[in-house]
């Protein structure tokens, strides 16, 4: 499975405009982070056939609202980012299943977050 979130992130990375992609959200996220998308595994369960799993995956993604020209701007970039997010997923054989919002609360943090949810198939790890 490690080597599936690998090249999930290395696809992401090569999204215009992405400052940092990474597994896994770090504590110490900064200014200099943004804008950034982190592949955070949530749930495997089994697969098929057998030997496959079925792994869900929140993907945050997001933008340092300082930086911007206004919320309605970020916005604008979180939405331009998403449809770049599908389509790499997409690409990556993955299947996305939806979008979710911080309904602006990660605004006061002064930054703009957003997450999609998609399900990758990866190979069980040997028994």
């Amino acid at each position: 499975m490690y080597s599936d979130l690998i090249a999930l992130r290395d696809a992401l990375a090569d999204i215009p405009e992405v400052c940092t992609c990474k597994i896994g959200i770090e504590a110490n996220l900064s200014t200099a982070s943004f804008p950034m998308i982190r592949v955070v595994p949530s749930r495997a369960i089994p697969g098929r056939p057998y030997n496959n799993r079925t792994v869900e995956l929140t993907i945050y993604f997001g933008y340092d609202i300082t930086e911007s020209a206004g919320l309605e701007k970020v916005y604008e970039k979180l939405l331009e980012m998403e449809g770049e997010i599908i389509v790499t997923l997409q690409a990556q054989g993955l299947r996305y299943l939806d979008t979710i919002a911080d309904e602006d609360r990660g605004a006061t943090s002064g930054y703009k977050w957003m997450a999609i949810r998609a399900e990758m198939s990866s190979e069980r790890p040997d028994q």
